[in-house]
C-alpha cells in the first residue's frame, strides 16, 4: 500500500490544524522532491490527501517528525535508520535509542580515528624511509677492546647503555688502560632474531671499548674486534625511532650490490646523552661485515653461521 493510500482521503477532526505541503515545506526546510521521498518510505506521510487534486496536507503534530528528520539528513543519517529515531520519539524513548546511536557512533569514530592515525603514521614511515641514510663501503682496522658480555630485552638496552660503558670505562682505567674511541655493540644473535624480534626479544650482546695499552694483557676480557670492509650508514635521532630503517635501507643495498654478510652487526654510538640533551642530534653508526660473494663462493656463504663467535680473545 502506498504512502497516499494510507493518507486519510476525508479531512480529519479538527482539519483546521492541517498545514499544506508549500507551507509545511517552507517551515520546515524540506522541499517538496524530499517530502514525497519520505512519505513514500513511510517516515513522514501526510495527514490528509485530496483525493480530487491529490494535494497533500500535514498535521501540525508532523513537524517535530520533519525537524527530525531535516537533522538527521545534516548527519547523513541513512534512510533505514531514520525510521528507529522517529518511532522512539513517537514510543518517548528518544533519549534511550540516542544513547545507543552515541555509543554506536563513538565507537565508529574511535575506528576511523585509529584509521587516521594509522594513514599518518604510513606517511611518517614512507617520509622516514625516504630519509634513510645513505650506504657507503669503508675498510676499518682491527681494535683491540675491553668488552662487556651478557644478555638482555632489547627494550632494556637503551636505558642500560651509558651505565654499562661508564663501567667499562672505570675498568679500562682500573686496569691502566686507555680508551681509543666510542664503544662499539656486538649483536651476538643470528640475523633474523637480530632484526625480526619484538622488544621484548632476548638478545646476546658485547660491549667493546676500543684501548691502548693491552699489548700484552693476559685479561680474558681482552678481545680482538677483527677489521676488514663494512657496510657503514649513520642515522639520527633516537636509535629505536631510526634503526629499522636503517637496517632495511642497508639490506636492500647488500642485496643490490653483490655482497654477501661476513658476520655481525656491530653499532656504536657516536653521540648520545653524554653528547647533547636533544634527542634528535643523537647519531648512530651501523656496521656490517661484508664480503665478495664470488670469493666466498655462494655455497659457503650460505653456509656461514652469523650466530659463531667472531670476536677472537
Amino acid at each position: 500500500m502506498a504512502a497516499d493510500d494510507r493518507a486519510r482521503t476525508s479531512p480529519p477532526s479538527g482539519a483546521q490544524r492541517l498545514i499544506p505541503i508549500g507551507i509545511f515545506s517552507r517551515i520546515t526546510g524540506l522541499s517538496h522532491r524530499a517530502l514525497r521521498l519520505y512519505a513514500d518510505r513511510d517516515l513522514l506521510p501526510p495527514a490528509y490527501v485530496d483525493p480530487e487534486t491529490g494535494y497533500r496536507y500535514y498535521d501540525i503534530h508532523s513537524m517535530r517528525a520533519a525537524e527530525m528528520i531535516r537533522l538527521l539528513r545534516r548527519l547523513d543519517v541513512p534512510l533505514g535508520e531514520m525510521r528507529l529515531y522517529i518511532d522512539a520519539a513517537a514510543a518517548d524513548r528518544v533519549e534511550e535509542t540516542i544513547a545507543q546511536q552515541r555509543a554506536r557512533l563513538e565507537q565508529e569514530q574511535a575506528r576511523l580515528d585509529a584509521a587516521l592515525r594509522l594513514l599518518g603514521r604510513i606517511d611518517e614511515l614512507d617520509g622516514m624511509f625516504r630519509a634513510a641514510p645513505a650506504v657507503e663501503l669503508v675498510d676499518l682496522p682491527a681494535e683491540r677492546c675491553l668488552r662487556w658480555h651478557g644478555t638482555m630485552r632489547r627494550s632494556e638496552f637503551h636505558d642500560s647503555y651509558v651505565a654499562l660503558a661508564a663501567a667499562l670505562a672505570a675498568q679500562a682505567e682500573a686496569e691502566g688502560l686507555t680508551p681509543s674511541g666510542r664503544e662499539i655493540v656486538v649483536l651476538q644473535d643470528p640475523t633474523t632474531i637480530g632484526l625480526a624480534g619484538g622488544d621484548e626479544t632476548v638478545l646476546r650482546y658485547r660491549l667493546c671499548l676500543p684501548v691502548r695499552g693491552a699489548d700484552d694483557s693476559t685479561d680474558e676480557d681482552i678481545v680482538d674486534l677483527e677489521g676488514g670492509r663494512f657496510a657503514r650508514s649513520v642515522f639520527t635521532g633516537l636509535y629505536e625511532d631510526g634503526y629499522r630503517f636503517a637496517y632495511a635501507r642497508q639490506l636492500e643495498w647488500l642485496a643490490d650490490s653483490g655482497l654477501v654478510l661476513r658476520g655481525l652487526l656491530r653499532m656504536r654510538f657516536v653521540r648520545d646523552e653524554r653528547d647533547t640533551a636533544d634527542p634528535a642530534d643523537f647519531a648512530t653508526e651501523l656496521l656490517w661485515p661484508v664480503g665478495d660473494a664470488a670469493l666466498a663462493g655462494a655455497e659457503d656463504a650460505e653456509r656461514r653461521d652469523l650466530s659463531r663467535d667472531w670476536l677472537v680473545p
